[in-house]
């Protein structure tokens, strides 16, 4: 198996993307949850408050999947996407704790709607420029920028907070603002990769509805490790703070790799199999804290749940694509993406609750695997179908 080549055209084509998926996702989503053991042991909030902050971001999530299309027909994606980033940086910084719950879940709410904003659009903004052959190449580069996000998260949060929480939250800031520069330029004005919100509509084959289902799961089944794993390693397992953020850097490390090397496994034996195999490792990833506490067992499940994070959306809008075709598959995928939120959305307030009522990590992440095993049965029945749908 050859490696892509990487020139540096292909990286200055995909930086608007990456930054803005740094920004959007790295910081303004995933960099929450290294700082939940500090807010907690800082004496800001209770561990289930911030819980419920994590989960007002995925509320904030659906209701920009929800306008994303609607807003770029509107006002333009490059419009939307700048001020999607500039968001993000506004709501980092205006959401520095200490002023209570009441204030901050609003700012988190806004990095939910932006995150989603900056993820449905700018991609496909940025690909429909790319020649076809070079789509796989750039668009592993634009998705690697919600790993390379996470692991500067890992990396500077539990740094800063050696200090206090306030100077990792600036951090934070400072990053965004200097992130915003790169994911400024290089917009098309007018993209050729966003439909209006009144395209070609698929049609809900049985193979579509298991894709659907499968995708739904996995919005569910990924909440313990995206919500709940650095506070679990930090408190739950008495690591601390800093051994917590070492672990958020290895997921965030799967979760650059995971995208590329998921492509890969696409390629060779196709993105139905990959889909349902990827789900199935997720699940038993996701359950591997409940067999061993091991570190060796921990820097496993940090690797292939990251890695499987961004693959999980990669892959299923690969299957789309395939089941319903390049004209209906923009809005397959919108209807997709608003699946994943809505559920993405309710299972997070529904493991905030179960986490205020239990405070345990384990029913979590049983749970989780729980969701993940039934998502890969989904997807492997949308896959068969696939199969039996090109044989016909």
């Amino acid at each position: 198996m050859t490696a892509p080549t990487l020139s540096p055209s292909a990286f200055r084509q995909a930086l608007p993307g990456t930054a803005a998926l740094i920004v959007g996702h790295g910081i303004g989503r995933f960099a929450f949850a290294p700082l939940i053991p500090a807010l907690v042991a800082a004496g800001l909030f209770t561990g289930p408050q911030a819980v419920w902050l994590s989960a007002a971001n995925l509320i904030g999530y659906f209701i920009g999947a929800l306008m994303a299309l609607r807003l770029a027909d509107r006002f333009g994606v490059r419009f939307v996407v700048r001020a999607s980033v500039g968001a993000v940086v506004l709501a980092t910084l205006a959401g520095i704790p200490g002023w209570g719950l009441e204030w901050l879940a609003p700012w988190r709410l806004l990095t939910g709607v932006s995150g989603a904003l900056i993820l449905i659009l700018a991609p496909p903004a940025l690909l429909s420029q790319v020649p076809t052959p070079r789509r796989g190449t750039i668009g592993g580069l634009v998705f690697c920028g919600i790993g390379v996000g996470i692991i500067c998260a890992g990396t500077l949060v539990p740094w800063l907070a050696r200090i206090d929480i306030v100077t990792a939250w600036l951090g934070l800031t400072v990053l965004a603002l200097l992130l915003w520069i790169p994911a400024w330029h290089g917009w098309p004005k007018t993209p050729q990769g966003i439909a209006p919100p009144s395209g070609p509509g698929p049609r809900w084959t049985l193979p579509l509805i298991g894709l659907a289902a499968a995708y739904a799961g996995d919005a569910m089944g990924f909440i313990p490790h995206t919500v709940f794993w650095v506070d679990y390693i930090a408190r739950g397992l008495g690591h601390g703070v800093s051994v917590g953020g070492y672990f958020w850097v290895l997921f965030g490390v799967g979760a650059a790799l995971g995208v590329l090397l998921l492509g890969r496994l696409a390629d060779k034996i196709g993105f139905g199999a990959a889909l349902t195999l990827m789900l199935l490792a997720k699940a038993l990833a996701v359950a591997l804290p409940l067999v061993s506490s091991s570190i060796p067992a921990l820097v496993m499940s940090s690797l292939i749940v990251g890695a499987a994070t961004p693959g999980a959306a990669m892959l299923t809008s690969g299957v789309a694509l395939e089941l319903v075709g390049v004209e209906a598959h923009r809005a397959a995928w919108r209807k997709l993406t608003l699946i994943f939120s809505a559920f993405q959305a309710l299972a997070g307030q529904g493991f905030a609750f179960l986490f205020a009522a239990t405070q345990t990590y384990d029913l979590i992440f049983a749970l989780g695997a729980g969701l993940l095993a039934l998502s890969s049965g989904a997807a492997a029945l949308a896959w068969r179908g696939q199969r039996l749908h090109k044989k016909n």
